[in-house]
């Protein structure tokens, strides 16, 4: 897995790095998600967050508009709200219907 770091202050976001790192992460994401977007989106954000929180302050803002913006990057708070309905709908954490996930949840 890449990363992105800074040992002197930086004043921008290495944008072409991001890009890479954020396409590697969506591809990865992608082939292990079992074809479920809220699986995607959360395996997808979750490590975009571990990569932003390497960035500087001033460049993380920066980096999660892009994530967001390209490759449906959710907040934790918005990634809870999406568990939190699934749950309330019948359906498993990877955004099935209980009982015919792949994975076995709910069955």
């Amino acid at each position: 897995m890449s990363t992105i770091a800074c040992d002197t202050p930086c004043s921008t976001l290495d944008e072409s790095a991001w890009w890479a790192l954020c396409t590697a992460a969506a591809e990865r994401a992608q082939r292990g998600c079992g074809l479920s977007y809220d699986h995607y989106v959360t395996l997808f954000s979750s490590e975009i967050d571990t990569q932003a929180n390497r960035l500087p302050d001033d460049q993380r803002v920066q980096a999660l508009e892009i994530a967001t913006r390209e490759w449906d990057y959710a907040t934790p708070a918005e990634r809870q709200e999406t568990q939190d309905w699934l749950a309330d709908n019948g359906c498993c954490s990877h955004g099935i219907t209980l009982g015919c996930c792949p994975a076995g949840c709910g069955s």
